[in-house]
């Protein structure tokens, strides 16, 4: 065992750390960050010093299955994994404000660190397959003494035992998260040697596994992320496209980047780098160019894996290509659906087209230029038949055509008429993403606001049981309000309009009542109604059924009344037995209830004859009782009418009519309006007239018949009349009520001092 290398973890470090404070003396923010930029450049610098390809250079140890060498080996391999999420984890927190990342560091990083020193000597064998000082060695003791030292002292200052409940618990789910991300590319194939030999390819089992992971991991983190701040999203993003990249450039050295083969410039390879790059620096038109670009390509590219087919699910090349491709093809979505990055708009979509012209221009040359000098280059496979034989005959016939441009005494081929098809048809695809994400924007929004909803719902279900005292939302919450009709100060306007449709409107109607609803076009009545059951919701006010709120109990509320709109519209291929069966079932009305209220209303209705045929056979006299009868199947509290009456023949109106009293002599309430006077005026208790949105009138019609007055004269009076000189009998009802409270208290005095 070299202890010089232990000396120089547990020595370098701490002078390192007093050397940074001296120079950032009141600053301990910059200190940190200083100490994790350090880190970066040691980790950079070794990790690319040998080749990080555990598997295939530095197990020196064994060559064999770890399940069947010796434990120390499976120890430094796991020590390696978990070191990968330890520096990731101490790399990005002086930079991002959340504990999750200090409890991390002072535990699992504390920990990983402790047991690195431990094995610090095989750690560095397994890298450099020797256990004499060497230069890669010095700076993996380095890298290991500024983790250890940097979890240390995140837990002197931060405290150990400073970790609330549920900030542990956070912890523990963020775990296999930060582990699960930072899993090398040879760690299975390490573990459980080639598995699925030949079967990751043309759609078969670990092919279309790989394919599902994809799905799994992308609609995986957003559900796991979409509740959070947009700061920690993109913290948690940061941490994953860092992890991966570290894994997918396990292979690479400093020597790699010397042979241009090498270069990551394949297009979903770019996407690891840009990534995490757009997260740090928030460079915003880079970020689009992947957005548009690479998540097409990597989609194509898990299609269409261009490995050799005799590899296996482990072989570390196919998990390292999958790495790579998923990450490719799920962050930039998740990026954008997550809210770290704003919806691309056209500005972003030209952009991103831009910066794919100048990259297919740069492969194009790269490709030509390298080729020629004998080191052959295919990036983006615009110099192959790679793509060209899965299209066919004509697209490889199109690389017979080519152009020879003579640069000193190198020959660059280029195929224009291929490579430009090429382009072509990738900005059409790209325009095609434009509209897919559009489409998904769409569905995002819809499944948003329904979540809104159901929370906003949630919300005041708790909210008017803690204002009733109630203990369960089925109750009626307003027991003031049952066998009512109340709307209190609804006013309604429709989109952006400054003007209200209807403005302040208040009236009750009580059990046993039948109320006319009066008022020339255009006055509001339908506006109302459409409050009243639901179908707009009210901007200002509310709206009780039997004492239940239409917009915060609308279910329960909607149980209480049944509804015909003056535009019925009803399911014709079915008969009319079939359709209000239909209805009565949404309402759970009972087969021997239903039996029993339907006989009754054939037999009142006269409709014995024709309910078992289509109702597209039905006149629409008999189409306007079909629809009465559905909206009583259930016998409704409130029965609401909306022009009920309208051509249908004198008989028909006689036997609406008396539905209608016959529901309210049971104790229920019937709210109809219309335009036929004289039948309003026969069969209502009481009406209301409403004009330019106001409630002008409310009165009972025993009081006009007290007056000698006929409604049809009333109305046209208080109609035709002009909205000061309502205003003025509106006050001067105001002021007669306020004289006759004022007599009732002087009686009540009076009263009082003759006692």
């Amino acid at each position: 065992m070299n202890y010089i290398f232990l000396l120089v973890a547990i020595v370098i470090a701490p002078a390192l750390f007093f050397i940074f404070k001296k120079i950032f003396k009141n600053r301990p923010d910059w200190i940190l960050k200083s100490f994790s930029l350090l880190l970066a450049v040691v980790f950079f610098i070794r990790y690319y010093a040998v080749s990080g390809s555990l598997f295939n250079d530095c197990l020196n140890l064994s060559r064999n299955n770890l399940f069947n060498s010796s434990f120390m080996c499976f120890s430094v391999v796991v020590l390696v994994w978990l070191s990968f999420a330890s520096f990731v984890i101490l790399a990005i927190l002086p930079f991002f404000k959340y504990r999750v990342l200090k409890n991390l560091a002072k535990t699992f990083c504390l920990i990983v660190n402790t047991f690195n020193i431990g094995y610090l000597n095989q750690i560095i064998y397994s890298f450099t397959g020797s256990y004499e000082l060497s230069l890669c060695g010095a700076f993996i003791a380095i890298e290991v003494g500024l983790s250890l030292f940097y979890s240390f002292y995140i837990l002197i200052t931060d405290g150990f035992f400073k970790i609330e409940k549920s900030e542990l618990k956070e912890m523990f789910l963020s775990l296999p998260i930060v582990l699960i991300f930072s899993i090398p590319s040879y760690l299975l194939s390490t573990l459980f040697g080639i598995v699925g030999a030949g079967m990751v390819k043309d759609l078969q089992l670990y092919h279309r596994i790989y394919l599902y992971l994809a799905f799994i991991i992308m609609f995986g983190l957003y559900f796991i992320l979409r509740k959070r701040e947009k700061e920690y999203i993109r913290m948690s993003l940061l941490y994953i496209s860092l992890a991966t990249l570290i894994t997918y450039c396990s292979n690479y050295t400093f020597i790699s980047f010397i042979t241009p083969s090498s270069w990551p410039l394949h297009l979903c390879n770019t996407a690891m780098f840009i990534i995490p790059l757009c997260l740090i620096f928030k460079w915003e038109k880079l970020f689009y160019f992947t957005f548009f670009i690479n998540v097409l390509g990597a989609f194509f590219a898990m299609l269409m894996p261009n490995y050799s087919a005799g590899g296996g699910f482990t072989t570390y090349s196919i998990v390292s290509f999958w790495i790579n491709h998923i990450m490719a093809f799920a962050m930039p979505l998740l990026i954008v659906y997550l809210g770290v990055y704003e919806r691309p708009k056209l500005k972003q979509f030209i952009y991103s087209m831009v910066g794919f012209l100048l990259y297919f221009l740069l492969v194009v040359i790269l490709n030509a230029w390298f080729t020629s000098v004998g080191t052959p280059t295919d990036f983006f496979f615009v110099n192959s038949d790679f793509i060209a034989e899965k299209l066919g005959t004509w697209a490889e016939n199109l690389l017979d055509i080519t152009w020879n441009v003579r640069i000193g005494g190198n020959t660059l081929v280029f195929y224009p008429a291929y490579q430009s098809l090429f382009f072509v048809v990738y900005v059409c695809l790209g325009l095609g993403m434009w509209f897919f994400y559009t489409w998904l924007f769409q569905i995002q929004d819809f499944y948003g606001m329904l979540i809104e909803k159901r929370r906003k719902i949630k919300l005041d279900e708790i909210g008017l049981c803690v204002k009733y005292g109630k203990r369960n939302i089925g109750e009626c919450m307003n027991n003031e309000s049952v066998n009512k009709l109340v709307v209190k100060n609804i006013s309604k306007r429709y989109g952006n309009n400054k003007n209200f449709s209807v403005e302040n409107v208040s009236f009750e109607v009580n059990a046993g009542e039948i109320l006319g609803f009066l008022g020339p076009n255009g006055a509001g009545k339908s506006t109302i109604i459409k409050c009243i059951v639901g179908i707009q919701p009210v901007t200002y006010g509310s709206i009780e059924i039997n004492g239940y709120d239409i917009e915060k109990q609308p279910v329960l509320a909607k149980s209480q009344f049944g509804f015909v709109p003056d535009h019925y519209a009803l399911y014709e291929k079915l008969t009319g037995r079939e359709y209000i069966n239909y209805i009565a079932d949404l309402y759970d009305v009972s087969k021997e209830d239903r039996d029993f209220r339907l006989d009754t209303m054939l037999k009142d209705l006269n409709m014995q004859e024709n309910i078992d045929s289509q109702i597209r056979t039905y006149s629409h006299g008999m189409k306007q009782k079909i629809a009465i009868m559905s909206a009583l199947i259930h016998e409704p509290k409130l029965w609401i009418l909306d022009e009920p009456l309208t051509g249908l023949d004198p008989n028909s109106i006689y036997e609406v009519k008396e539905c209608m009293k016959e529901h309210a002599k049971k104790g229920n309430i019937v709210f109809f309006s219309s335009h036929i006077i004289d039948i309003v005026e026969k069969l209502c208790d009481r009406i209301i007239i409403i004009k330019n949105g106001k409630i002008v009138t409310s009165l009972k019609l025993d009081e006009l018949k007290e007056q000698g007055t006929s409604l049809e004269d009333y109305y046209l009076d208080i109609i035709n009349k002009k909205d000061d000189e309502l205003n003025i009998e509106e006050n001067k009802n105001e002021e007669s009520k306020l004289e006759k409270i004022k007599n009732k208290e002087n009686k009540k005095k009076n009263k009082k001092s003759k006692k």
